[in-house]
């Protein structure tokens, strides 16, 4: 797999990806950061 990044402080950033995609990593991943982000609100809420 390759990862590309164009672009800089002056502009847009682009990323590509050369490689088939993974959804099903990409989607536990995207649920694993999200159920972390629901614990920290919920335990700054219980404080």
């Amino acid at each position: 797999m390759s990862v590309g990044v164009i672009g800089g402080a002056d502009g847009p950033t682009a990323i590509f990806v050369s490689s088939s995609v993974n959804w099903g990593l990409v989607i536990g991943t995207a649920v694993v950061i999200a159920a972390g982000i629901i614990l920290l609100f919920v335990r700054k809420r219980k404080k």
